[in-house]
């Protein structure tokens, strides 16, 4: 199950990949240039640009998108949605899950 990545979010991700090597060849830089700015690896520039989940941390996924300009763009969704309000997530659900105590009549 380690290897199980869904096809949807592959192909989300090829194409988050080509806005930030679209963003990054606008603004006239090269992948090294993007990672020194961004304060992420170059290897990790190469997989976000490739489409590729491995080895790349969200923070460096963040990060690249956002000092190429397009964070916003790629979760509008998120941004634009009421049903994410954030303050009433936290006030309306609990802290933790409790599992059943079990007792000895359920063995």
């Amino acid at each position: 199950m380690k290897d199980f990545f869904p096809v949807q979010s592959t192909s989300l991700l090829y194409r988050i990949g080509l806005l930030v090597k679209e963003a990054r060849l606008r603004m006239g830089i090269r992948q090294a240039d993007l990672a020194e700015r961004a304060g992420i690896s170059l290897r990790a520039v190469r997989h976000i640009e490739g489409g590729k989940a491995e080895g790349v941390s969200l923070r460096d996924f963040m990060l690249a998108l956002f000092t190429v300009g397009i964070s916003d763009r790629v979760f509008q969704a998120l941004i634009d949605d009421p049903a994410l309000d954030l303050t009433s997530l936290e006030t309306n659900t609990t802290k933790r899950v409790r599992l059943p105590r079990s007792s000895a009549e359920d063995f």
